[in-house]
């Protein structure tokens, strides 16, 4: 599926921040394993990487399978925000 990461976050009222969801994805790919209480796997960590290095090389525009859909929500909802991850869920799911 072809996810476009490229959009920028709504606060909570609803209005852009300056923040584009794209980097703070791949920011959260990037620091994956770095919270030694929340472990990953070695082969989830190059994945994660690879993920990482495809959305900035793809202008946050990338097509990724399930896996990496449910890596990216996992990882991503240990570090952001409830509103931030929301934002990054509905972008995977469809749901915006």
């Amino acid at each position: 599926m072809k996810v476009n990461f490229n959009k920028k976050f709504k606060d909570f009222i609803g209005n852009d921040t300056n923040e584009v969801i794209a980097n703070k994805v791949a920011e959260a790919l990037y620091s994956a394993g770095a919270i030694p209480e929340l472990p990953i796997k070695r082969e989830d960590k190059f994945r994660a990487y690879k993920l990482c290095q495809k959305i900035i090389n793809g202008n946050g525009i990338i097509e990724i399978e399930s896996e990496d859909a449910t890596l990216i929500k996992e990882l991503c909802s240990n570090f952001l925000t409830a509103g931030a991850y929301g934002q990054v869920h509905e972008l995977i799911e469809g749901g915006k």
